[in-house]
């Protein structure tokens, strides 16, 4: 099968890591083999997957030499090897966890319990756009800051207030739509409403206001940051006194540890996303019934990997993310 792999080190021979990141032409497709499920695995013919910014600067892409890249995966069961109510055939999505990777290929192995049927109303593209972003929000909204999640069939609205930072971006989008979907009061915080406020409102927000609109706002129950920086500082002052706090911004993975005086008591804290197909199950529904959308910005072919790793490291000029199809 053909699959896009990091070369091990640089012209000079210095290993590439985290430390010392490869640039996109480090990036080659290569003929390998098929991957074999073990016990409690599936294997899947992929369809479509996604290139996320700034890849290359994490630690997982240099987890093996010759690591195959890539986390979201949309495409058919083609063999599974454990219980399972999914059987070959089956169009499936899924994030396969960050200690394997290799999305970017024809087949990827993954946990049995990290599949679910694919939104039926998604093409491949849109459907591989939605895994490690939508599991994120998810995650962070409905697990780590412990906001109800909604009766799909009977949703009632809520007097409880969330902040969104980042709230244009992959992952504040789908919190966006989530909380919205959960009857909270949304307000949607971005780098520029001229540019992004018709779109958060769109997706659900109550209110969508700039960074340097934050501070005028009322306390909220649920802050979650996805940007880090001053919009984060700032929330630390926005938080209600029984409220929760969570970032998913990469660079913020001590913050809690260290809170604004008088703010001890907050709770506050940092996560990294797992994979689950029981939540993208409950993802797909959502979407069936068109209260979540995906959005992709490109498509590349997996012949022009190293074209949409830059495309996506740049500035988008479209909602979405960048798609690879195979």
């Amino acid at each position: 099968m053909q699959a896009a792999r990091v070369s091990p080190a640089d012209d000079a021979g210095k290993p590439y890591s985290a430390a010392n990141p490869a640039a996109s032409s480090a990036i080659a497709v290569d003929r390998i083999d098929i991957p074999q499920p073990e016990p409690g695995q599936a294997l899947v013919r992929v369809h479509a997957s996604t290139v996320t910014r700034d890849e290359l600067t994490w630690p997982e892409t240099y987890r093996e030499v010759r690591q195959t890249m890539g986390y979201d995966v949309a495409g058919v069961l083609e063999s599974v090897h454990g219980e399972s109510t999914l059987k070959p055939g089956d169009e499936v999505y899924c994030m396969v966890s960050s200690h394997r990777g290799g999305a970017w290929a024809e087949h990827v192995v993954a946990d049995i319990g990290d599949l679910a049927l694919k939104p039926k109303n998604l093409s491949w593209p849109e459907a591989a756009t939605v895994p490690m972003s939508a599991l994120t929000a998810w995650q962070a909204l409905f697990v780590k800051a412990g906001v109800p999640e909604p009766d799909l069939d009977a949703r009632e609205a809520s007097s409880k207030r969330a902040l969104v930072t980042g709230a244009s971006g992959a992952v504040g989008a789908y919190i966006v739509q989530f909380a919205a979907m959960a009857g909270l009061h949304v307000v949607a915080a971005s780098g520029s409403t001229e540019r992004n406020g018709e779109f958060l409102r769109l997706l659900g927000a109550t209110e969508a206001i700039g960074y340097g609109d934050v501070e005028s706002q009322d306390r909220f129950d649920y802050i979650i940051d996805t940007v880090g920086g001053e919009p984060q500082t700032k929330a630390w002052s926005l938080v209600a006194e029984d409220g929760v706090l969570v970032s998913v911004d990469s660079s913020s993975f001590a913050f809690a540890q260290s809170p604004p005086a008088g703010k001890e008591h907050v709770k506050a804290l940092f996560f990294i996303v797992e994979p689950s197909g029981e939540q993208l199950a409950k993802v797909a529904r959502a979407i069936e019934l068109g209260l979540v959308r995906a959005f992709v910005a490109h498509t590349f072919p997996l012949a022009e990997v190293k074209e949409a790793y830059e495309k996506a490291s740049g500035r988008l000029d479209r909602r979405g993310k960048v798609v690879l199809t195979m």
